[in-house]
């Protein structure tokens, strides 16, 4: 098995300069995980309706899981997607005669789903959706045109469109080291 080998903290073209400079601004020294970062997103998150986050670079605690597993986890996937270029994992349901998007993650080169809660086997996550469901579910290997479709964004939306959506650069910055950090824990198993 091949090791996924991630050079995260420092841009490619600048080594000395952080990957994160606006979350690095913030944290005037101290570890990311102990910085709260304010999420107000525009549509309530779809477990408890929160409306207002504070995310914990890197901490995977309830907001982290409600924000990115119940309503924002393709802004998680996304950032995976753009640092290693694996496709996206779109879970979808059987509903009222069509499959339905309903969670996004990104498909490892072992096969496996990768998203907020770690790395799942894809037939064991499926049998757990399908009983959550009550309906039959897949979990669909796809591309960023699979993604755009299931989301109904219009045909001329790049790759990039998450950037956009964040008010807030350190908001980006957030976001890619929760992808990073997941994609770290994620390398560290594979080669464990």
């Amino acid at each position: 098995m091949s090791a996924l080998i991630l050079t995260l903290p420092t841009t490619p073209d600048h080594p000395d300069r952080s990957t994160y400079p606006h979350l690095e601004e913030a944290a005037a020294g101290r570890p990311f995980d102990q910085v709260g970062v304010e999420f107000c997103p525009s549509q309530p998150t779809n477990q408890r309706g929160l409306t207002r986050l504070v995310l914990y670079p890197g901490v995977i605690n309830d907001d982290a899981d409600e924000f990115f597993a119940w309503g924002y986890c393709w802004l998680l996937a996304a950032a995976m997607n753009e640092a290693t270029g694996w496709p996206y994992g779109l879970v979808e349901r059987w509903r009222e005669g069509a499959w339905e998007w309903t969670h996004v993650g990104v498909i490892t080169p072992a096969g496996c789903f990768l998203d907020i809660r770690g790395c799942h086997d894809r037939d064991d996550l499926t049998a757990t959706l399908v009983t959550a469901y009550g309906t039959p579910t897949r979990i669909r290997t796809g591309t960023f045109a699979d993604l755009r479709q299931a989301m109904r964004m219009s045909e001329d939306t790049t790759p990039d469109w998450w950037l956009g959506t964040l008010r807030a650069p350190i908001l980006t910055d957030v976001v890619r080291y929760f992808a990073a950090h997941l994609l770290t824990q994620h390398a560290r198993r594979e080669t464990a």
